[in-house]
């Protein structure tokens, strides 16, 4: 599965919509199901500027059709609920990342087309 790094501080945070939607389209006509970008892992705030981001660029995506689904890596290791954001998706994509290297690191998110 192909990982995007330019993300990890490679692009302005208002650019990351934009930039994520460009290698969606990108990936789509490879005929590609998922691929993942890595993201900061977070400042002394525990906070990354550019997965904030990336998180609210996909969700948009989502509800717009876009994407069929996105996971960060951390959810691996969360307990979710019915409630959650990524309850679904997690039950949907989580078998077929399980055992992916990064499934578990907080600075990668997947996306799934």
């Amino acid at each position: 599965m192909r990982v995007y790094e330019e993300f990890h501080g490679g692009i302005r945070g208002k650019d990351i919509g934009s930039e994520l939607r460009k290698i969606v389209f990108e990936v789509k006509k490879t005929k590609d199901k998922m691929f993942k970008i890595l993201t900061g892992y977070g400042s002394t705030s525990g906070k990354s500027v550019s997965k904030n981001y990336a998180l609210k660029s996909l969700k948009k995506m989502k509800s717009e059709g876009i994407i069929n689904g996105y996971l960060p890596g951390e959810v691996k290791s969360q307990l979710l609920n019915e409630t959650s954001q990524f309850y679904e998706d997690k039950l949907k994509y989580g078998s077929v990342i399980k055992n992916d290297k990064d499934y578990g690191n907080d600075g990668i998110i997947f996306i799934f087309l």
